[in-house]
Parts: structure tokens; sequence; C-alpha cells
């Protein structure tokens, strides 16, 4: 029985084409979004979108993880939150966040801060997932603000389908 071994250092971050893949049972993750079939030739694959991708974006170590990496590198950057935000969905997307989707990251961000700076949220915990060392020079409320709006868009249609 193979079990696996979690890599370290550089090896941490290669792609997922290295996955571990057991002939019969593929990681529970790349099942959730459509991964083909090994057993056979698939010509096109399915697309589609469920509750457990959302559940998986939302709570999977590796995407929080890049989340809080991408957040903490705008979060390091001389710009206010809008452009920050902004730049984070542009690189997510791949295009220009429209007035109503900024409107709305925007008030999130704003949201989770607040529940960030009055503690009902504890940013250290929200900060620490993943291998990555965590920037400890940026203010932890900020960053772990950032990091849920990341997420969020992360989480979007957009990001996880096309």
């Amino acid at each position: 029985m193979a079990t696996y071994k979690q890599d370290e250092g550089d090896a941490l971050y290669r792609r997922g084409m290295y996955t571990f893949i057991k002939l019969t049972v593929p990681p529970p993750s790349m099942a959730i979004f459509d991964a083909s079939n090994r057993d056979q030739c698939e010509v096109k694959r399915l697309k589609t979108n469920t509750p457990l991708q959302a559940l998986m974006m939302m709570n999977d170590p590796t995407v929080l993880e890049a989340s809080r990496v991408l957040s903490q590198k705008l979060v390091n950057e001389n710009s206010s939150p809008e452009e920050k935000i902004n730049k984070a969905f542009r690189l997510i997307i791949c295009r220009k966040a429209t007035d109503k989707e900024l409107s709305i990251l925007k008030n999130y961000y704003t949201e989770q801060l607040q529940l960030f700076q009055q503690k009902k949220l504890d940013a250290s915990t929200t900060l620490k997932v993943g291998a990555y060392p965590v920037n400890e020079k940026l203010d932890k409320d900020i960053s772990a603000a950032m990091m849920k709006v990341v997420n969020m868009i992360y989480n979007m249609e957009e990001a996880i389908v096309k």
C-alpha cells in the first residue's frame, strides 16, 4: 500500500502533474473538479460547477495558502485597498472587475477587516495555513482580510471553470 508523503522545500510547489495518483482511486480534489477518467481516452472533459467545488475552494489548504501568499504580496505594495483588490481580480480572472463586482469585494474587505480588528475572527489562525512563510512584518488584520477577498475571487466560477 502506497502512502502519501508531502514534499518539502522547492519540491512542495511543483505542478499538479506530479500528484500521486492511485490508478483506481484519483485524488478527491481532482475528482471534484472533473478529472479525466484514467482508464479510457476522453476527447472532451466535463465541466460542472457544484457546491463541493465551492467548499473545497474555501477550505483546501492549497487554495488558502495561495490566497494568503498573493494577499501578502498585495498588502506589501504601496497602494489603496481598492487598487489591491483590482490587481488581485485582474491577476486571477484576467479581466477588469465590473463596478458591481468591485463594490461587493470592497464591502467584503471592509466587513472582514472590521471582524478581524474587533477580534471576532482570529487573523493569526487565518494566516497560519500552509508551509510558505508568513510575512510577520505586515499588519495581520489587513493581511487576513485581503486573504479572504482573494479567496473569494479564487472561488468565482470564472476562476474555477474557465
